[in-house]
């Protein structure tokens, strides 16, 4: 995905995050995000976008994560939709 637009997540944003080996590890609860005051709350992007440069973005990996706050709207951001069928019924 990366080269196209940053990944938009369902994880809330929150500096650092475990390094506890997981897989597929949960972003914080909204309510547990320490906001001051007039600071809207961002969710996580992953990836990289077409306006990704080595001389402007240099976290252009997939592994990357960035902070995106959520009533911010920008062209350089997408959505991944997932099927999971293991949850489907025949």
């Amino acid at each position: 995905m990366i080269g196209n637009v940053w990944e938009w997540t369902s994880d809330w944003y929150r500096p650092g995050h475990p390094r506890d080996a997981a897989v597929n590890p949960r972003g914080p609860e909204l309510q547990d995000l320490a906001l001051t005051g007039g600071q809207s709350p961002s969710r996580v992007i992953k990836g990289g976008s077409f306006l990704c440069a080595s001389n402007y973005c240099s976290r252009y990996r997939p592994a990357a994560r960035q902070p995106q706050e959520v009533d911010l709207g920008a062209a350089h951001l997408g959505f991944r939709t997932v099927l999971n069928r293991s949850r489907m019924t025949p």
